[in-house]
């Protein structure tokens, strides 16, 4: 495609450049009216006199374009790339973006049929100058597009570096400084406030980081993945936030929930309780709040191995051999155990006989020199079953 080269053609590229202003008035009008996003010119005299100007610019191109017979390409389209790049660092939907152009376009063809006039030559002069316009408003279109998209990776990126380095500052044994309560704040964080921090694992579906991300904060707080873990604070309750994430149909999740953290001071607690809680979400329970964990199955799961060598041999030897078998003494201590002690009941539990809960027990305390039936002996059988599962 090429520009015209009649002379008639000229004379309408020069009286486009001589009313360059007007026409450029014309467009910020119509997007003003035409575009939402762009009502404020009315009322904001720089953003008026930046569309104005800009107008302007977009004018006096097409008439550089059309004298040059082929659309702007390469420095020529910088000044709409700068423009693309700050609106997207202003948050202007992209769509708003391109309905100025297209309105552009209309408002430099309108100009044209006028500056034309309606003789055949006129007509034809504006028939080639209209087909030229669509030539032009692609390569604008193209590099605005190009440019507002990369900014808006950019500013992601860094808003995602912003939001990480805070979380990093927030769960560190230093207190927050003014300027990462101020950052806090902006994301709905109250420096005095209540929040609970939730930990996420996501090394076995890191495609669903984002959706995790989006399920823990909801309408508030926020969340940054990191190191294979989406990491969240939000100001809610344990059980609320346990509650929505179990709910959302987006997120198949394993998560540990803190307890409730009382200023910004309080998270790095609220950090190390949710990865503790989220060890007990391993046992088959999709999200866990360190509330609703019992307490010996908390202290259970955080014995070393030194607990563990402190299981008595025989004890050992029992558990490992019963796992080796069938595991029906292990089960019969815990139905046991969960019976209050009662036989028949854990007869029942265990759809068996009376005398074989009786036998069973018999055989604990003969393999492992403990007798279930004292209180202090069950628990230790029960606690080395725990340890050593």
């Amino acid at each position: 495609m090429g520009a015209p080269h009649k002379p008639s053609a000229e004379l309408v590229l020069d009286r486009l450049e001589a009313e360059a202003q007007a026409i450029a008035g014309r467009m910020a009008l119509a997007v003003r009216e035409e575009v939402a996003e762009y009502a404020g010119v009315a009322v904001d005299p720089a953003f008026a006199a930046q569309v104005l100007a800009h107008g302007m610019e977009h004018v006096l191109a097409f008439v550089n374009a059309g004298r040059a017979g082929r659309p702007p390409r390469g420095a020529e389209l910088d000044f709409v790339r700068e423009r693309g790049a700050r609106r997207a660092r202003e948050l202007l939907p992209l769509d708003a973006l391109l309905e100025t152009y297209l309105i552009g376009q209309r408002t430099v063809w309108e100009a044209i049929v006028e500056a034309a006039g309606d003789t055949p030559d006129g007509l034809r002069t504006a028939q080639a100058l209209t087909g030229f316009t669509f030539g032009y408003t692609h390569a604008i279109n193209v590099a605005v597009a190009q440019a507002y998209l990369a900014e808006s990776e950019l500013l992601a990126s860094e808003a995602e570096r912003v939001r990480r380095d805070l979380l990093d500052r927030l769960l560190s044994d230093l207190p927050p400084g003014i300027d990462e309560e101020r950052r806090a704040e902006a994301l709905g964080l109250r420096p005095d406030g209540e929040h609970v921090v939730v930990v996420a694992d996501v090394t076995q579906s890191p495609e669903a980081e984002h959706r995790i991300v989006l399920a823990i904060t909801g309408d508030d707080g926020f969340a940054v993945a990191r190191h294979g873990e989406v990491v969240g604070i939000v100001p809610r309750g344990p059980r609320e936030v346990r509650e929505a994430l179990e709910l959302s149909p987006a997120v198949d999740v394993r998560a540990g929930v803190s307890a409730v953290c009382t200023g910004l001071t309080e998270l790095p607690r609220g950090y190390a309780e949710a990865r503790r809680a989220l060890r007990h979400a391993a046992a088959g329970t999709a999200v866990v709040a360190l509330e609703e964990i019992p307490l010996f199955d908390y202290l259970a799961e955080g014995a070393d191995d030194i607990a563990r060598r402190l299981v008595p041999l025989g004890t050992q030897a029992l558990i490992k051999a019963d796992q080796r078998a069938d595991g029906a003494l292990s089960a019969t201590l815990i139905a046991y155990a969960e019976s209050d002690l009662n036989v028949a009941r854990a007869a029942v539990a265990l759809e068996v006989h009376a005398n074989t809960v009786h036998y069973r027990l018999g055989r604990v305390q003969e393999l492992s020199d403990r007798d279930p039936r004292r209180f202090g002996d069950l628990v230790e059988l029960i606690t080395a079953l725990r340890l050593l599962a």
